[in-house]
């Protein structure tokens, strides 16, 4: 379809296609170790799925409530574990570091969207806990998986929000907005830090999800997604064929094809990075 929103590619994406399906053999995930956050439920039960199908090896399923993973565990036809823990437990995640060993990709799906308001109107506490969650979550699960990584290569991938809008188009998402902006610097950090993994953030696109209707959005007025878009984008995005991308923040809904032509001109500067618009400047 045409995209409806500003879009670095003519196609725009609505669901799975060949190009990004598991079943791809260049896809494949044989013999991999996939840690999930965020497993539970919504994208990150469909991208565990989509991972089980490119063949993984082993899944590790991380959340807060043991039944929902458990539900997700179910529907896997490939080793998998189930860790009931808050991304925001530093020492219950550095155990499941250390339960799980050597690792290939990290998906980091867990989330925190707080009751919409304005920063005058919100509660300190929270709008903090989108930090607590989207920020702080992050950095413990990476700090504490990072020394167990696939020593050859590793991929992890966060996922973001429409951080591009102005905030007059999201007025009252202050807390979730700007902590999801920071998600995208984090994931450029890690990928400069480390020369073996890649790292990059991810839109997934408007999925019916818990978060989506926390917001306050309304499905019924959006362009909406299905929710195994952003799951096989991310098992295409932690191949060795997104590897330009590393670093950088892409839509589940761009077409890949597109982008792989494009795989110059985004290694080449600042594209799909966060900044400041208009930066570098130029003179008039």
């Amino acid at each position: 379809m045409n995209p409806p929103l500003p879009s670095f590619t003519s196609v725009w994406r609505n669901g799975p296609y060949e190009a990004i399906s598991p079943s791809r053999p260049e896809l494949s995930a044989s013999g991999k170790t996939v840690i999930i956050t965020g497993a539970g439920s919504g994208i990150g039960r469909a991208t565990a799925v989509a991972f089980a199908r490119a063949g993984a090896d082993k899944l590790v399923l991380i959340g807060r409530n043991e039944a929902p993973l458990v539900e997700t565990q179910k529907s896997l036809e490939c080793g998998s574990s189930v860790h009931a823990a808050d991304v925001t437990d530093e020492k219950a995640i550095a155990e499941i570091a250390a339960s799980t060993g050597k690792w290939d990709v990290m998906i980091l799906a867990a989330g925190y969207v707080g009751r919409p308001a304005s920063i005058r109107d919100s509660s300190v506490d929270d709008w903090w806990k989108s930090f607590e969650t989207n920020v702080k979550g992050t950095m413990i699960a990476t700090k504490a998986f990072l020394p167990t990584a696939n020593p050859t290569r590793a991929a992890v991938v966060a996922l973001t929000a429409a951080v591009v809008f102005p905030a007059a188009r999201l007025i009252n998402l202050s807390a979730y907005i700007s902590s999801k902006l920071t998600l995208i610097k984090m994931m450029e950090f890690l990928a400069a830090e480390n020369p073996t993994v890649f790292a990059a953030a991810l839109h997934p696109g408007m999925v019916d999800t818990n978060i989506l209707r926390s917001s306050g959005a309304d499905p019924s007025k959006l362009p909406m997604d299905s929710v195994d878009l952003p799951a096989e984008f991310m098992v295409w995005l932690t191949s060795p064929e997104a590897t330009f991308l590393n670093g950088r923040c892409a839509w589940a809904n761009w077409d890949v094809d597109e982008l792989k032509a494009k795989a110059d001109k985004i290694e080449s500067g600042l594209f799909l990075t966060s900044g400041v618009y208009g930066w570098p400047f130029t003179s008039d």
